[in-house]
């Protein structure tokens, strides 16, 4: 097997990266267990997967809601021009509760939130939202 074939297979995110021909600079993490998000989030959900971003630290929270042995995501990306993107891991399951991940930014861009089950083929969907939390 080819040094390509092994790579791809063992990181998944860079799979797609690849495959989808982008030069966005990404970042993936399997998240942490806490509690729900803060009251103020932004939040989208999908069937299978529920995501939230605060734009205070930079965090996302991402919840299994579907009981279908695939894993979560959450995925904050940015707008045209800017290239970047941070994508957060739900592996727990249904009965896992939260997860969250806090990534580092560029501040004052737009950007979208997205909430992904079965990544990277599942059900998806997603919302705007801006990296400054000004009020």
């Amino acid at each position: 097997m080819s040094r390509l074939g092994r790579a791809l297979m063992v990181t998944p995110a860079a799979a797609v990266l690849v495959a989808a021909g982008t030069a966005t600079v990404a970042s993936a993490a399997t998240g942490t267990p806490s509690g729900a998000p803060p009251s103020g989030a932004t939040c989208v959900s999908t069937t299978g997967a529920k995501a939230c971003f605060a734009a205070y630290g930079d965090r996302v929270w991402v919840k299994d809601t579907k009981a279908n042995g695939q894993s979560a995501a959450g995925t904050i990306k940015s707008k045209l021009p800017a290239h970047w993107g941070r994508e957060c891991f739900n592996n727990r399951g249904k009965d896992g509760g939260w997860v969250m991940c806090n990534f580092d930014v560029p501040e004052n861009q737009k950007g979208e939130l997205w909430a992904v089950n079965n990544p990277f083929i599942g059900s998806q969907a997603y919302t705007e939202i801006l990296t400054s939390d000004l009020a």
